[in-house]
């Protein structure tokens, strides 16, 4: 199977926009590659965007037991069988976000990590995008009219730190700093080591 690529971050750090040029860059090389986002369109996953658009109502439990029903069919549904096809599966975020996002919350991360990783093949590599507060903050408020319940700066403080905290092996923090294409080449290299990985 090939392997399955996760780009994770904080609100604004660039995953959806790496995420579609890594999956260019592989097809550019000869390498079969997908993009998946979460989260995913099942009706967890409509109910958890009705959730960005409305502020939060339900409890971190509920947002994060609606994270993971979606990942479930998102795993049965694409990324096992997209693996299996032998494709390079690109996640716009993955488990990680589920471990910070609601860990941020008060959730034990450890105990989400175990929760998805008893259904979700874990990434071979989990590049997190990593970007200072301020910069996510002046981004998104660039790029949108008014933050959302998710984009409090303290409450990304902590999730940040999570994310950080995750680093070790597989999961890797790059400087999302960097400009587009520097960042592009530095993650397109990463994943090129993993593929010419026995």
């Amino acid at each position: 199977m090939r392997p399955l690529i996760a780009l994770e971050g904080i609100d604004g750090s660039g995953k959806s926009t790496h995420a579609r040029l890594l999956r260019d860059q592989l097809w550019a090389n000869g390498v079969d590659a997908v993009v998946f986002r979460e989260p995913g369109d099942s009706e967890f996953g409509d109910k958890l965007r009705q959730q960005f658009r409305d502020g939060r109502t339900v409890s971190p439990e509920e947002e994060a037991r609606l994270f993971i029903e979606d990942r479930r069919i998102d795993v049965r549904d694409n990324i096992r069988p997209a693996l299996t096809a032998g494709k390079v599966v690109v996640m716009d975020r993955y488990y990680f976000s589920t471990m910070a996002y609601q860990g941020a919350l008060g959730l034990d991360a450890d105990q989400l990590r175990e929760t998805n990783e008893s259904f979700a093949p874990r990434p071979d590599l989990t590049l997190i995008l990593d970007l200072p507060v301020e910069t996510s903050v002046e981004r998104i408020r660039s790029s949108r009219e008014a933050p959302d319940s998710y984009e409090g700066t303290e409450y990304l403080r902590r999730v940040r730190e999570l994310f950080l905290g995750f680093c070790d092996g597989d999961v890797v923090a790059i400087d999302a700093t960097m400009g587009t294409e520097e960042l592009a080449a530095e993650i397109l290299k990463r994943v090129l080591a993993v593929l010419e990985t026995p």
